[in-house]
């Protein structure tokens, strides 16, 4: 049986030649006119997607709530909108393991953890999937990245941000001196 599916599979017109892989095949450019060079071509459409994030250090101070800008668009633009993925996600710090803090899919949504019921997309325009993230915590300083997916081809950026102020201070110094006094007591 599985001879007999072969077979047909073999004889499709375009396929010779080409290398099979997970189930598709693949070819260096989209019907020979396009070659992609694997720096974020769309090899089926000759599409590249471009995420766009600040360079600089964003500032807030704890308590506050804070937008992580977030953009993408198309190069060359597209006609027709398309469905992305988006996920955001806080790099580790320290051998840490990275935290989930948001994924998206249109207007439907999952936050994780301590970042659940404080953050969202701000989706005001169009290809905008930056994040606002409330009642900020000390813990949530540190770099953030925002990834789009389309289809097979994603693209991210990161956001920095940092925590300003004597709360962020004094919470800062209270938490190292406890550690310091727990440690001490051992």
């Amino acid at each position: 049986m599985g001879l007999l599916l072969l077979v047909p599979l073999l004889l499709l017109p375009g396929s010779y030649g080409l290398p099979f892989y997970n189930g598709f095949y693949y070819s260096n450019s989209a019907n020979d006119q396009n070659p992609g060079n694997g720096h974020g071509k769309d090899l089926l459409n000759g599409v590249k997607l471009v995420v766009e994030t600040p360079e600089e250090t964003l500032f807030t101070y704890q308590g506050a709530s804070v937008i992580l800008p977030c953009r993408y668009r198309y190069e060359p633009a597209l006609v027709s909108p398309r469905r992305v993925r988006i996920k955001w996600w806080k790099l580790s710090e320290n051998g840490a393991p990275e935290k989930d803090v948001l994924v998206a899919i249109g207007l439907r949504h999952r936050s994780f953890g301590d970042y659940q019921g404080r953050v969202h997309l701000r989706q005001d325009k169009e290809h905008d999937v930056s994040l606002e993230i409330q009642d900020l915590r000390l813990e949530d300083y540190g770099r953030y990245r925002c990834e789009v997916i389309d289809g097979l081809e994603d693209e991210s950026g990161l956001v920095e941000l940092e925590l300003r102020g004597w709360g962020c201070v004094s919470s800062h110094l209270s938490h190292m001196l406890g550690r310091q006094f727990r440690d001490r007591r051992r």
